[in-house]
């Protein structure tokens, strides 16, 4: 009776140790999956910030030639007014320092939106991230980043 008290409780300990090795293991693989998934989203976010950064760059360059041509303009402008210019026609000229573009906030967001759905749907035909970004006119690094969060989305809801 004693003995078979024993080996039941050795195999016990052994089923036991069986299971947490398994644990163990299936633990290691999600973590270096979550390491894994995590160094792509790094590397496209920077990637995307290099992209932002460069942009930005070309923007502020664009915008300092357009103030240097708009100073120049309004210096020639104020040199060539004559002096026979009237008030009315003063009045009546459009003042380029008054006029500010309408917002367009609210389309911005849904020509984001649009994009976002266009991505989706060109990948659901089975299009190359590369070949998504062409047609739609954006980053390679950005089409890939929504897919890789649409993937991560929906194998979050899926466990």
């Amino acid at each position: 009776m004693l003995t078979l008290l024993v080996a039941a409780s050795l195999l016990l300990h052994l089923l036991t140790f069986i299971a947490i090795r398994t644990l163990q293991s299936n633990v290691q693989q999600q973590e270096s999956r979550h390491k894994k998934e995590k160094q792509a989203y790094e590397s496209i976010l920077n990637s995307i910030l290099d992209e932002l950064k460069e942009e930005n760059e070309r923007l502020l360059q664009a915008e300092q030639v357009n103030e240097k041509v708009s100073v120049n303009t309004r210096k020639q402008e104020t040199t060539a007014v004559p002096a026979a210019y009237s008030e009315k026609e003063a009045e009546e000229a459009p003042h380029s320092a008054d006029y500010a573009p309408p917002q367009l906030e609210e389309e911005k967001d849904q020509v984001s939106m649009s994009n976002l759905s266009r991505v989706l749907q060109l990948h659901e035909q089975h299009h190359a991230p590369a070949e998504i970004a062409k047609k739609l006119g954006m980053g390679k690094t950005e089409v890939e980043l929504i897919l890789l969060m649409r993937k991560n989305g929906n194998t979050d809801k899926k466990s």
